[in-house]
């Protein structure tokens, strides 16, 4: 099965799964401000497959905190998960992702869970496969987002890192690249990723440092670096390439 159909497959199955929650009668709005009861209407009007995605944006980032109940976040989540996968948009993609950590989607119904799993599955095997990844993922700019997204939903990262690791491509090569030139020195001294939203994920950041310094990810580093690109930081590869053998010889 080609990975646009395990795809359409994935997003196919999360309608499927959580076609069992109806569509909220009512749904808060900020007094704030932040979210509008203008923005509301359609999300409660329009099938749901055919609400407009920007419609959702809105609802994205507050949804469970100032915007409905759980109930209405699985509702509308096959809706959020195709959009995220398909369109541009307009906050940080983790932002979206994390409302799934809110939500402990973790402890869901064992049905759900494989079935979001599957989607996160395909999404992750698409941006493996095209340079640059908002090729086929505008909403992400690089491989790093979709990390952080995968990683903000709270599960495990070695599923998705050991898979990387075992799709050679000249896709997921350039992916490497990229984002050791741009993050490797982070990784200094023991350290791992620790701005942005990983602050708050510890635990994943680890696994994606551990990840990172096995010899067999610098061997696959080391010979992929002519694919290094003359795209105004090639000049932090170098030092960042020091940085993962020095700390993975002590790993």
């Amino acid at each position: 099965m080609e990975l646009n159909e395990q795809l359409r497959s994935a997003i196919q199955a999360l309608y499927a799964k959580f076609a069992r929650y109806p569509r909220p009668q009512q749904l808060d709005f900020c007094p704030c401000g932040c979210t509008k009861e203008e923005e509301v209407l359609p999300l409660l009007s329009a099938p749901l497959h055919e609400i407009n995605f920007g419609d959702l944006e809105d609802y994205s980032f507050s949804a469970m905190t100032t915007q409905g109940l759980i109930l209405d976040y699985k509702y509308f989540l096959p809706r959020l998960l195709e959009g995220i996968a398909c369109e541009p948009y307009g906050f940080n993609p983790e932002i979206l992702f994390g409302k799934l950590r809110h939500a402990k989607w973790l402890t869901w119904d064992a049905g759900e869970v494989s079935t979001v799993r599957g989607y996160l599955s395909a999404v992750w095997k698409i941006a493996l496969c095209t340079f640059p990844v908002s090729e086929a993922l505008p909403a992400f700019p690089e491989i790093e987002t979709l990390i952080a997204s995968v990683a903000s939903t709270g599960d495990s990262l070695d599923a998705y890192l050991n898979l990387w690791s075992t799709r050679p491509n000249e896709a997921s090569d350039r992916h490497l690249i990229q984002f050791v030139t741009q993050y490797g020195s982070d990784f200094e001294q023991g350290e791992t990723l620790s701005f942005g939203f990983w602050e708050d994920l510890p635990e994943r950041a680890q696994e994606l440092r551990h990840w990172l310094l096995q010899p067999s990810t610098l061997s696959w580093l080391e010979s992929s670096a002519h694919l290094l690109p003359n795209d105004g930081y090639e000049h932090l590869f170098g030092p960042a390439l020091q940085v993962i053998r020095a700390e993975s010889a002590v790993l």
